[in-house]
């Protein structure tokens, strides 16, 4: 017979760990989509390494792709945790982009202040930037000739002069800053200078990856906007932008889709093309985006709006060489230019 001390064992519900889960995560529905994300940027990254060290050529070529495809859905992933549509805790949020941009390069970059320029993206429906690369290509005719020959090579040598305006610019400003970028610039050297002694060929594939990742990056970013680029100066005084209504930022944003037909390769971009509907709801996850695109805005602003994958090759290639200076990213009637040089990872 039992004593009447004897411990009582309470069963664990099966869904003890997901109650844990939904502690962590946003939105109940996003719990195994952002755990499958993570999981492939991870996965994806360190995977991708392993290949670049094969002696097969298809196997290093599969690591190449691998790893510039986990470092592009890193950083939409940042972008989603500069919005904090992932996690409910700061603290997480926080951790995580010093995580994700490790993958992609943005470590680099002073987190919180880009999150706050791209915030500020949103509420000031503007494309403000504070190195006016355009005025400096004027100021040096030989980098400008030698940017405009690499922009024909279809080589991004605007995203490249970006992100070096990004590491120097701590030290321009005599920011305590600097003394991290100059840290972490010096552990990434390090380290693809100890893999190309190692191996060659798999830093040679890192570099290659690096430049899939940034083309992909740029080629969706030029078409999502026709706002005017605005140049604010950190040491000048605020540029004056004049208050726009959502009907201006509806106007003048696009959605870049890579299918209409076939809407589930927009996960290659972790549904970033849905820029409308992301720019009409900020706050909006990502897996939620497709659902409301298709069930929302179109019926309430038809394909006005949505630009075919055909014409946004065909522009990408047209106008390379041309947009590196334009002044405007130009329109629909005239011809969509395009946009350069206004990733969210390169905001300063």
């Amino acid at each position: 017979m039992a004593s009447s001390s004897s411990p009582v064992i309470t069963p664990v519900k099966a869904d003890s760990g997901r109650r844990g889960l939904r502690s962590v995560f946003r939105y109940d529905d996003g719990i195994i989509p952002n755990l499958l994300a993570l999981a492939y940027i991870l996965g994806g990254y360190a995977g991708g390494w392993v290949f670049l060290f094969s002696r097969s050529p298809w196997i290093w070529m599969a690591g190449v792709l691998l790893v510039a495809h986990s470092m592009i859905i890193s950083a939409y992933f940042f972008h989603e945790l500069v919005h904090h549509t992932i996690f409910r805790s700061s603290r997480v949020n926080r951790r995580m982009m010093v995580i994700i941009s490790w993958i992609n390069g943005s470590c680099l970059a002073n987190l919180p202040r880009t999150e706050k320029k791209h915030l500020a993206h949103h509420f000031q429906k503007a494309d403000v930037v504070s190195f006016d690369f355009r005025q400096w290509l004027t100021q040096h005719p030989a980098a400008r000739r030698l940017v405009i020959s690499l922009e024909w090579l279809y080589i991004p040598a605007v995203e490249l002069l970006m992100r070096g305006a990004m590491i120097s610019q701590p030290w321009s400003e005599h920011s305590p800053h600097r003394y991290r970028v100059l840290g972490v610039l010096a552990i990434r050297t390090v380290g693809w200078l100890a893999v190309l002694a190692w191996y060659w060929p798999a830093a040679m594939g890192y570099v290659l990856a690096g430049y899939l990742f940034i083309t992909v990056l740029r080629f969706v970013d030029a078409f999502q906007h026709t706002y005017e680029p605005i140049v604010a100066h950190p040491n000048g005084p605020a540029p004056t932008i004049p208050p726009r209504d959502p009907a201006y930022e509806e106007e003048n944003t696009y959605s870049n889709l890579l299918s209409h037909r076939f809407p589930a390769l927009n996960l290659l971009t972790l549904n970033f093309v849905y820029h409308n509907v992301h720019h009409a709801l900020p706050g909006l996850p990502w897996h939620r985006l497709r659902h409301y695109h298709e069930t929302q805005y179109l019926a309430q602003h038809g394909k006005t709006r949505i630009l075919p994958l055909s014409a946004q090759l065909r522009w990408y290639h047209r106008y390379r060489v041309q947009r590196v200076l334009a002044s405007d990213y130009g329109d629909l009637t005239q011809g969509f230019i395009g946009a350069v040089g206004v990733s969210f990872l390169t905001v300063m």
